[in-house]
């Protein structure tokens, strides 16, 4: 999804290992969703967190009256947890795509109950978290860096930005395409 397969799955790793280590306090039920049906909505109160332990989920965001797919996840996936730690809202949908997929529902409760008592679970999820908004925050560079090869009519720029954002995820490589469609675009206005 990312474009780092073995960061990813050090990343999936740490999750199992969490949940194992922790299995009595959190007290996750498996469910199973079928295709189409929505596991978070955006704006809505964050009251579980899920474990994506088969299937994939796309990442949806409504913005401005349309939908974006920001990425489509695969198990094993932590699901809600930057809602959950900033304002308690999903910040965008989860919808299962692909389906039906299997998850683990925990209870932000319980998770907030065993995190008082065990400083190590604390550490972690501040640290999957993190590691979530790394990988963002890499994404929004590149991105950013995109545009401003493309006002700054800097072609290979444009095109090392293109590239390593088309290795990261399917949604991230169609803006990728979108910037320099432009570029060629606004190239091709100046010569005529």
């Amino acid at each position: 999804m990312w474009g780092d397969e073995p960061q990813l799955n050090a990343f999936r790793e740490r999750v199992k290992l969490l949940l194992d280590a922790h299995q009595d306090e959190l007290n996750p039920q498996r469910m199973v969703v079928a295709a189409g049906d929505v596991l978070f909505r955006q704006g809505d109160p964050v009251s579980t967190l899920m474990l994506l332990i088969r299937g994939r989920v796309a990442v949806d965001v409504h913005q401005d009256g349309a939908c974006h797919t920001l990425a489509v996840v695969e198990a094993v996936e932590l699901l809600g947890e930057v809602g959950f730690f900033a304002n308690g809202h999903h910040y965008t949908d989860f919808r299962v795509v692909d389906g039906p997929v299997e998850v683990l529902a925990v209870s932000c409760q319980e998770l907030l109950q065993a995190m008082l008592f065990d400083s190590e679970l604390a550490v972690e999820m501040l640290a999957l978290v993190s590691e979530r908004c790394c990988r963002s925050n890499r994404v929004i560079g590149l991105l950013l860096s995109g545009i401003e090869a493309l006002h700054d009519d800097q072609e290979q720029r444009l095109k090392s930005a293109a590239d390593e954002l088309g290795g990261i995820h399917f949604s991230v490589a169609k803006a990728a395409h979108q910037l320099q469609h432009l570029h060629r675009h606004h190239t091709g206005d100046l010569l005529l």
